[in-house]
């Protein structure tokens, strides 16, 4: 009777609700934001280091570097216009780069990333194009 008559005290009641209002009002400090993906490796791998990629790998076909060459542009010159494009330009390339070589389809849509990749190419390297 005795232990159950101290448990049961008053005061320790107060001093315990006490203790636990003052620990319930601490907060609680916790962290969250968005980070990037990372490989099995532990490499890092963005999205927009994706897109460059998909469109680095388009740049590699025979077509596409011939018609820059034609333009006067190398590789590494549209590389180096390419990574200066905003993300809604580098989506859009990339998204038509992925489809190149498929069959009566895929050579359309090269064509027309061809011509897509080379106008955007010139207008962000302010170079024009006089047709006579």
């Amino acid at each position: 009777m005795g232990l159950k008559r101290i448990m049961l005290d008053r005061r320790i009641c107060k001093f315990v609700l006490v203790f636990y209002v003052f620990l319930a009002l601490m907060p609680s400090t916790g962290e969250a934001s968005l980070i990037e993906s990372r490989l099995s490796t532990g490499e890092q791998l963005s999205e927009r280091a994706e897109k460059i990629e998909s469109v680095r790998k388009a740049l590699e076909h025979k077509v596409v570097a011939q018609r820059l060459a034609d333009y006067g542009l190398s590789q590494e010159e549209a590389m180096v216009r390419i990574s200066t494009l905003d993300d809604k330009q580098l989506h859009q390339l990339a998204s038509l780069s992925d489809e190149i070589g498929g069959g009566v389809l895929g050579v359309v849509i090269g064509v027309l990333l061809i011509i897509l990749l080379v106008v955007v190419i010139l207008k962000v390297s302010d170079k024009r194009i006089v047709v006579q």
